[in-house]
């Protein structure tokens, strides 16, 4: 029997890192932003009538970068080896980031091997946990910052109070959509969801996601998905109200990555762009008329 189509399909392919790529990120142009283990943040500028894309090094450095993010007059990148790239109309600067790596950005707040918590731009020391901060969750408006570290814990920066979340490290801290509740994701290949009614948080549910480590999750814009990348090579995207897989994005038959997948960002709705291990950056598209949707599986 001839399979199903998949409403995911992979319709491009982007190539031109030499070794891993490690994040992803958008501007305030659209413009599509990715940086790897060959030191290079590369910006996409694709097709207008495709999703083929030419990239171009806009920064090289010595040193793997692991984390990209969109700020306010540019781009900023974090280094393993404690440097950060800030890039704007003003040109290309180096700046001190966090010894050991910078893994992490959000805003004006940046964290990473050293366990601490900083503003990038004037490197300010806001705070200081055990291990090292894989991923952050940052609330302007309630004056809340939450900490997840490689010791699987949440540490909450205003309060104090500490949470055991996962088994090793934490990579995941995002807002679910649709819920008052925040998710968390892991090495240990688990989801889960947490109440944030009262804190320290409550667990709600806990899906075994992947067969490996989770790296990313991310929201589609419109909230429907939530996309999560792992070691396992696979992307998982869950339904974000019913929290059921809706789609596995992997094999060679879907011509997905043949190793871990680290990046993912979501361009549009119905765009899911990840990144791995293979070098290579893929772009995913969602066509409802192209095949039926895979409900009530959790993996």
């Amino acid at each position: 029997m001839k399979a199903s189509a998949s409403p995911w399909q992979c319709v491009a392919q982007w190539r031109g890192h030499q070794r891993a790529v490690y994040d992803l990120a958008c501007d305030a142009g659209g413009h599509i932003w990715s940086v790897g283990g060959d030191g290079l943040l590369v910006k996409w500028d694709r097709a207008l009538s495709n999703w083929d894309a030419t990239g171009e090094a806009m920064a090289r450095t010595d040193q793997a970068l692991f984390s990209v993010a969109a700020v306010d007059d540019g781009m900023v990148a974090g280094g393993a080896s404690g440097g950060m790239v800030h890039r704007s109309d003003k040109g290309t600067e180096v700046l001190t980031g966090h010894e050991g790596g910078t893994f992490v950005f959000q805003g004006v707040l940046s964290a990473g091997a050293d366990g601490r918590l900083r503003n990038w731009r004037t490197g300010e020391i806001l705070a200081e946990v055990p291990g090292r901060i894989r991923c952050l969750l940052w609330d302007k408006d309630a004056d809340s910052c939450k900490l997840g570290t490689h010791l699987g814990r949440i540490h909450d920066v205003k309060t104090g109070w500490i949470l055991n979340v996962h088994e090793g490290s934490v990579r995941v801290l995002m807002p679910w959509p649709g819920k008052p509740a925040v998710a968390t994701a892991g090495v240990d290949g688990r989801l889960k969801l947490w109440s944030t009614a009262e804190e320290p948080w409550t667990e709600l549910l806990s899906i075994e996601a992947h067969k490996g480590a989770i790296y990313r999750a991310v929201a589609s814009p419109d909230g429907r998905w939530v996309a999560t990348a792992s070691r396992d090579r696979s992307v998982a995207v869950w339904d974000a109200t019913t929290l059921e897989l809706a789609a596995r994005l992997h094999g060679p038959g879907m011509k997905g990555h043949t190793r871990s997948v680290n990046a993912l960002l979501w361009a549009d709705s119905a765009t899911l762009i990840s990144g791995g291990d293979d070098r290579r950056i893929l772009v995913w598209r969602h066509d409802p008329d192209a095949g039926p949707e895979t409900h009530g599986v959790r993996h």
